[in-house]
C-alpha cells in the first residue's frame, strides 16, 4: 500500500493501477488527435514517381487545327502539283487549296528542313480518294520523289540509332461487312521504309508467338490491296 502525505489515507495497488490505466487512455487519445488533425491541416504528399516512357511518339491529326510550321509548305505542295495555289476556296476536295485543313508535314529527318525530304499526310476525300493518304519524299538532285506511298496514316514515331525514326502506319480495310485496322511498322532502310510486321490488329496486340506468322500474311495482303504502293 501505499500512504498519501496530504490526507494520511492509504491507497490501494489497485485504485493506482487503474488511475494509471485512465492516464495512458488519455495521454493515446491526444496523441491521436493530434495525429488526425495535423494530417488534415497537412495532407501527405507522395513521393513523385517516375513517368512511364512510352514506346514511341504518339501522333493524331485534326485537319481542322492543322496548322504549316515552317513557311515553305505551300512551296512544296506546288512543286509536287498536288494542289492548286490559286484556288481561294477552302473546301473543295476536288480542287484542294494548298492548306493546312487538307496537308499535314512531317519532317522525314530528325531536326531537318522539309526542303529535301518530307512525310505528307493527306486528308481522306482529297482528290476523291476516300481514306488519308501517307505519302514519303525525298529529294533527289533537284526533284522530289516519292519512295513510299501508304494507303494509311501515321499513328507514332519511334526513335531510332539513325536519324531516321521507325514509323508505325495504321491502315484500314473493309472485308465481308466488317472492319480491320491494322497497326504495322516500318523501318528506315536503303532510302525507303520497309515492312517490318504487323504489331496490333483491330487494337489488340498480335501475340509473340504469333507475330512472324500473322505478320507475313499481313504484308501479302498489304500489297495485293495496294495499301502499300
Amino acid at each position: 500500500m501505499t500512504h498519501n502525505k496530504d490526507t494520511g489515507k492509504v491507497k490501494s495497488p489497485k485504485l493506482l493501477y487503474r488511475r494509471g490505466i485512465i492516464l495512458l487512455i488519455s495521454l493515446i487519445g491526444v496523441g491521436l488527435l493530434y495525429y488526425f488533425t495535423s494530417n488534415t491541416e497537412k495532407p501527405v504528399v507522395p513521393p513523385k514517381l517516375p513517368k512511364i516512357s512510352l514506346p514511341g511518339k504518339e501522333i493524331s491529326t485534326d485537319f481542322n487545327l492543322n496548322k504549316f510550321t515552317q513557311g515553305n509548305e505551300r512551296q512544296l505542295l506546288h512543286e509536287l502539283g498536288i494542289c492548286d495555289t490559286l484556288t481561294v476556296i477552302n473546301n473543295n476536295l476536288d480542287i484542294p487549296a494548298c492548306s493546312p485543313k487538307f496537308f499535314r508535314f512531317f519532317p522525314l529527318k530528325n531536326n531537318t528542313d522539309f526542303q529535301n525530304g518530307f512525310m505528307l499526310l493527306v486528308r481522306s476525300g482529297v482528290h476523291a480518294f476516300p481514306t488519308r493518304l501517307l505519302l514519303i519524299y525525298q529529294r533527289e538532285g533537284k526533284q522530289l520523289v516519292k519512295v513510299n506511298g501508304f494507303n494509311g496514316y501515321l499513328i507514332e514515331r519511334r526513335k531510332t540509332n539513325t536519324d531516321y525514326d521507325d514509323i508505325v502506319v495504321r491502315f484500314f480495310e473493309r472485308y465481308d461487312r466488317q472492319k480491320y485496322f491494322y497497326h504495322c511498322l516500318f523501318t528506315w532502310d536503303k532510302g525507303t521504309y520497309n515492312y517490318v510486321n504487323c504489331e496490333e490488329i483491330n487494337d489488340q496486340k498480335v501475340k509473340k508467338d504469333k507475330l512472324d506468322s500473322v505478320s507475313k500474311v499481313v504484308y501479302g495482303y498489304l500489297q495485293d490491296k495496294k495499301l502499300i504502293f
